[in-house]
């Protein structure tokens, strides 16, 4: 059995399978195994698996209904001891990511996670996970920075019922378990923005606070909370969409550099 199973879905992005191939591939880490669900795409990413064959361990093909199925696709395939979904696009933060989490970790938590960077193109930014007793403001980190039990998330997959925050859904169902999570200082993956999860903030919100109601953990601060960040996140996608592209670029260029 691998240490890790490292799954990517992808669909008609063949630029960005090959750069997370191309991630995998660098890692210094090498009890791995590298499967790719692909959700019915087109000549391109096809060529781009068959080219890089030697690196995929194992290429689902086939429609599917939306990316946390593709994401269940793997996990029921998976066959390491922990899963992490590096998805078309995102990438390790560097050739020994994975070495440093497995160096820094004691034991098998259930749970590791550690910080991201999010690359703008003409800045970054680097965020760091929370604190374990804030899992209930969302994510800890991003998912490319969180390895969990695979299985764990073979008994608990993700809820196609959910749209957009299925992944903190299943984060925060397996703290309710009284999973054990370990934190790791180490910058594990980077993103681009632009997501869905980014354009789409105040849904993505929304079904975090329907995450904590559906456990019983929405009470009145944390509605208080949530009423706020959502009303934050509205804010700044009309901003967006109205302020110049240059103007925001300099806004996320100057907060990045703090």
């Amino acid at each position: 059995m691998k240490k890790v199973s490292i799954v990517t879905i992808v669909k008609n992005d063949s630029a960005g399978l090959e750069k997370t191939i191309k991630s995998v591939k660098a890692q210094t880490f090498e009890d791995y195994e590298f499967i790719v669900a692909d959700g019915g795409s087109d000549e391109p990413v096809l060529s781009a698996a068959e080219k890089n064959k030697s690196v995929i361990d194992l290429f689902l093909k086939g429609p599917d209904k939306g990316i946390y199925d593709g994401m269940n696709k793997g996990i029921a395939a998976a066959q390491g001891t922990y899963i992490i979904f590096m998805n078309a696009g995102d990438a390790f933060a560097s050739s020994d990511a994975l070495k440093e989490v497995f160096a820094a970790v004691k034991g098998e938590p259930d749970v590791i996670y550690g910080d991201y960077r999010v690359d703008y193109g003409y800045a970054e930014n680097l965020l760091k996970g929370r604190p374990v007793k804030d899992i209930w403001k969302g994510m800890l980190t991003s998912h490319q920075s969180t390895l969990v039990k695979t299985a764990l998330m073979k008994k608990h997959p993700f809820s196609l019922n959910i749209r957009i925050g299925a992944d903190f859904d299943r984060i925060f169902h397996l703290y309710s378990l009284g999973a054990k999570f370990a934190y790791v200082p180490v910058v594990i993956s980077v993103t681009e923005p632009g997501g869905v999860s980014d354009r789409k903030r105040v849904h993505v919100f929304k079904d975090h606070l329907a995450t904590l109601k559906s456990h019983g953990e929405a009470g009145f601060f944390r509605k208080i909370y949530y009423a706020y960040i959502i009303m934050d996140a509205f804010l700044r996608l009309t901003a967006k969409r109205l302020l110049p592209r240059e103007t925001v670029r300099r806004f996320i260029a100057s907060r990045a550099e703090k």
